[in-house]
């Protein structure tokens, strides 16, 4: 891993947190696939920037009021992986979130290629995505 892989990562929280799908777009492989374990509307296997974009990323801001905000913490890398340590955070609808994420992240020619999420709180991930009836 080089400064790239850390650079990319960087540019993709900083895109999410100013709303900028574009400057996002340009951190992704083509074919990339994003997994986000659990039940909620936004889990499951997203393949592909359109999927990522369109199936998890556009719908944060709907389904947490505009309130979701992922702080990037640290960056960790190895020699295979970078490790993306977040503290996420929304409150809408009676629904709380408040937990520290890792983003398992596979990056190679300063693109990001795969992602898979870890948190220290699935159930209350999942409850707080859930849409309101």
């Amino acid at each position: 891993m080089d400064d790239a892989a850390v650079d990319v990562v960087r540019r993709f929280y900083t895109a999410v947190a100013d709303r900028d799908m574009a400057a996002a777009q340009g951190c992704f492989a083509a074919d990339a696939l994003w997994h986000l374990p659990g039940s909620s509307p936004i889990s499951g296997d997203h393949i592909g920037w359109a999927a990522i974009r369109d199936e998890f990323l556009a719908k944060l801001g709907p389904l947490s009021g505009g309130t979701f905000k992922a702080e990037l913490l640290d960056v960790a890398v190895g020699e295979k992986y970078v490790v993306a340590i977040q503290h996420a955070t929304g409150d809408f609808g009676g629904r709380i979130l408040d937990i520290t994420g890792c983003q398992l992240m596979r990056v190679q020619d300063g693109l990001i290629h795969a992602v898979r999420g870890h948190y220290s709180d699935q159930a209350q991930l999942d409850a707080f995505w859930e849409e309101p009836a």
